[in-house]
């Protein structure tokens, strides 16, 4: 069983209207926008990457409250879509500028060739 917030912070392919919204789409009770300090990256291949840290810069992104009685399900299928098990990606709690503790997935280090960037735009589905 999970124990941390039943909340995600996603700031990619996992935001609404994304290429990936449709596995979180299931276990979501409401969404809206957020920020949390960090670096944005370009990974260049379709989806970008997270460094979360104390900094001035932020990472836009959405906050998104999970069904509590369907995070343990949530979080299992969002690591495994997030490749969390290659250490590509780590999940992490982090807490967002207005102060709510949430879980997001973080590169602890990103490629050097990767583009900083302010804001993920990638394609969009729906």
């Amino acid at each position: 069983m999970a124990t941390g917030p039943a909340r995600l912070f996603v700031y990619g392919t996992l935001q609404p209207n994304h290429l990936r919204w449709p596995f979180l789409e299931p276990f979501v009770v409401a969404h809206g926008p957020a920020a949390v300090p960090g670096r944005l990256y370009d990974s260049g291949y379709g989806w970008p990457v997270a460094s979360f840290d104390d900094g001035p810069a932020l990472v836009p992104g959405t906050l998104v409250d999970l069904d509590p009685a369907r995070l343990d399900e949530a979080l299992t299928l969002l690591d495994a879509v997030e490749a969390s098990a290659t250490d590509l990606l780590a999940r992490i709690t982090v807490t967002t500028t207005e102060g709510a503790a949430a879980w997001t997935y973080h590169g602890a280090d990103p490629d050097p060739a990767m583009l900083l960037i302010e804001r993920w735009i990638g394609r969009r589905e729906r």
